[in-house]
């Protein structure tokens, strides 16, 4: 009986091995995925299903490296996006709304880098890295789970 229980348990890791390895053979580049849609980008990174990725080439989420910050605001807000004046030290309840859009627009400005999360998807956000007021970095996130 103890010879039949290993097997089992044998063929059940050998199983379990493969299948996880036929998942990350088929499925698509999480990397690249995460530039338009990092939901579906973090269901490919197992095990806590979480994305996390920085681009210094190309686009993500319709903001281009080497954009300049007005072409990387106006994207991330295209994209749903909202800017966390929490990344300014401004930490008061409301964020963004505390703010008049002039005002926003040129504290926006003022700032080397620039956090967005997104209002309807609490989980998914962005951080826009800036060099002599063009984009130079791109970092997206979804978090699905996170650990302690």
């Amino acid at each position: 009986m103890r010879s039949l229980t290993k097997a089992t348990i044998s063929i059940f890791a050998v199983a379990s091995i493969a299948a996880v390895g036929a998942f990350a053979f088929v499925a698509p580049d999480a990397r690249d995925l995460g530039r338009s849609d990092p939901k579906r980008a973090a269901n490919c990174r197992l095990p806590w299903f979480n994305f996390s990725e920085t681009y210094t080439d190309g686009a993500a989420l319709g903001v281009a490296v080497a954009s300049t910050k007005v072409e990387a605001i106006e994207a991330a807000e295209r994209a749903g996006l909202t800017v966390e004046p929490s990344g300014w030290d401004d930490n008061r309840a409301g964020g963004a709304d505390l703010y008049e859009r002039p005002e926003l627009v040129a504290a926006m400005l003022r700032q080397p880098n620039l956090n967005f999360y997104d209002p309807n998807d609490l989980k998914r956000g962005m951080t826009v890295d800036f060099r002599d007021n063009r984009v130079v970095a791109i970092r997206v996130h979804y978090i699905n789970f996170e650990a302690i």
